[in-house]
């Protein structure tokens, strides 16, 4: 659904830009950050419908906001989307099992990409109360 709410976090500016780029085009409000701690302050402040994460970031990983997500009642609900050139087995596994949505590895296909943000948001939607 257009006009929903993309929080981005990734350390890599051109990553960063492209994706950015990439889900603005089709209509998303995307908001970014460029490390862990004000990923925590913007998913806090925005309240995004999705949440885009690299795993290597400055001051937290993406490991690390997940977790502070799934304790916090409010963060909780907001899907996790890692997006990450770790394409170790072990840190897919991980990321599924603390509750990530979907795991992609960087460079990831535009389209793919695209295509499994808007099937996460609309069964955002269709879930929410």
């Amino acid at each position: 659904m257009a006009g929903q709410k993309i929080l981005i976090a990734d350390d890599d500016p051109v990553s960063l830009t492209f994706v950015k780029s990439l889900l603005e085009d089709r209509g998303y409000e995307v908001v970014t950050t460029e490390d862990g701690e004000s990923a925590m302050t913007a998913l806090r402040v925005e309240q995004p419908d999705l949440f885009l994460t690299d795993v290597v970031m400055p001051y937290k990983s993406g490991f690390e906001i997940l977790r502070e997500m799934r304790r916090d009642p409010v963060l909780s609900i907001i899907p996790v989307v890692f997006l990450t050139m770790k394409d170790k087995e072990m840190d897919i596994v991980q990321a599924l099992d603390q509750g990530a949505e979907d795991y992609l590895v960087k460079p990831v296909h535009a389209l793919e990409l695209v295509a499994r943000v808007k099937k996460i948001l609309q069964r955002a939607v269709v879930s929410a109360p």
